[in-house]
């Protein structure tokens, strides 16, 4: 009975030395414009377990290549390669010791970014008009290059209640709008890689039941849209070429709205607004995204709720509108469908790798770009620890699942 007893102890410290062994994760960064290995690429390894911890940093060697040495393989981590005021994300599934990425060189202004059409989506009361600002962008430039951030304008008045983008991958994230220097200018940090992009901005006006409305374009879009609950009256002079259309680039299936829309050349637009009027509930069904509507008055809880508020407090655009940012949170999913189905440009990657990702790797890649950016405003104070927990913990749970599908799949 004692031999069998030692012979236990001594085969479990054999494994417990072996486990502590360290254990290497090695990675290779190739640089998406030059098609060429990414040098001098900060690294950053972060573990999910019990949130996220970072666990080490290293930078890419002449040939793009990186290396950690770890004590546990089996962990689920990140990796995120910080290249030129850009970051990139990569999973890395349990058991998983290899890894490649693609960065790209960014510049203010990327070569070929236009913008392909602009909404601006209008409801009132007495005091105040309420907008969405949504922008379509696509970076198809040669060679492909990344923008850290994307500038506008708004009207003269108004107040930014939040904001957020939508990259390649398909799902919102939130992103901020910093004030220029220039009146009215505003650069919000989030990087246009090469493909598609989107940006919804939701800000208020004062109003008094008539207002002049100028809009400036710091990118000249397509298309601009103006859409008006029922109630508001839209008026331009007959010259600017606005024209009322059925169609929109969002979604034609939204009820209770007016569309007017003008292709130009000019870098602003003017028109009239006048009346008052709400956005309408729409038909309570289940959006392309997958995400069913959420009733009147009930909130959205977790990740991926678009602009409503994913919390108790008061919505922060009027006390009474939550039919507005519940209807804003169905365009923005279905602005989401439209990223995601559509044929961006493909990344350069490293010899050897796969070219093309399935669709929960791309959902699970802008899961983790939220959970980037929650950490961010935790740390910069911008969220309550209540309103942090509750987000972190959904958004943890639903990574953590996706990462072991797709650790699964391969």
């Amino acid at each position: 009975m004692k031999r069998v007893a030692l012979v236990f102890l001594f085969t479990s410290v054999l494994m417990a030395a072996a486990a502590a062994q360290p254990q290497t994760i090695t990675g290779l960064v190739a640089n998406g414009t030059t098609h060429k290995p990414a040098a001098n690429v900060d690294i950053t390894l972060i573990k999910l377990e019990q949130g996220m911890t970072e666990e080490a940093r290293a930078k890419t060697n002449a040939k793009g290549e990186f290396r950690f040495n770890v004590t546990d393989a089996n962990a689920q981590r990140l990796v995120r390669a910080h290249f030129q005021d850009v970051d990139y994300m990569e999973a890395l599934p349990a058991g998983t010791k290899t890894v490649q990425m693609t960065v790209y060189n960014s510049a203010a202004q990327a070569p070929g970014l236009e913008v392909l059409n602009q909404s601006e989506v209008y409801q009132a009361n007495d005091t105040q008009l309420q907008v969405i600002s949504i922008f379509r962008l696509r970076n198809a430039g040669f060679p492909p290059m990344s923008q850290p951030a994307f500038e506008f304008y708004l009207p003269e008045g108004a107040t930014i209640r939040t904001a957020q983008g939508i990259s390649t991958s398909g799902m919102p994230t939130r992103a901020t709008a910093v004030p220029l220097a220039e009146k009215d200018k505003y650069s919000l940090k989030f990087p246009v890689r090469p493909g598609t992009t989107q940006f919804e901005v939701v800000y208020t006006v004062p109003y008094g039941g008539k207002a002049q409305m100028q809009h400036k374009f710091a990118v000249v879009p397509k298309e601009f849209y103006v859409v008006t609950a029922e109630g508001i009256q839209f008026s331009a002079p007959q010259n600017t070429g606005f024209q009322e259309t059925k169609d929109w680039p969002i979604d034609n299936t939204v009820v209770g709205i007016n569309k007017h829309m003008i292709t130009t050349n000019a870098k602003q637009v003017a028109f009239e607004l006048s009346g008052k009027g709400m956005l309408p509930e729409q038909p309570d069904s289940a959006p392309a995204g997958g995400q069913a509507a959420a009733p009147q008055g009930q909130q959205r809880q977790g990740p991926g709720g678009g602009l409503g508020t994913p919390n108790d407090r008061p919505d922060p655009l009027h006390s009474g509108q939550w039919l507005f940012l519940s209807l804003l949170a169905v365009f923005l999913t279905l602005g989401a469908v439209y990223v995601y189905v559509s044929n961006p440009q493909q990344a350069a990657v490293p010899a050897g790798a796969s070219k093309t990702k399935n669709r929960p790797g791309l959902l699970m890649e802008a899961m983790k770009e939220e959970i980037f950016q929650l950490e961010a405003e935790r740390l910069q104070g911008k969220i309550s620890s209540q309103d942090y927990e509750a987000a972190k913990s959904a958004l943890d749970k639903t990574l953590k699942r996706a990462m072991q599908r797709q650790g699964k799949s391969k």
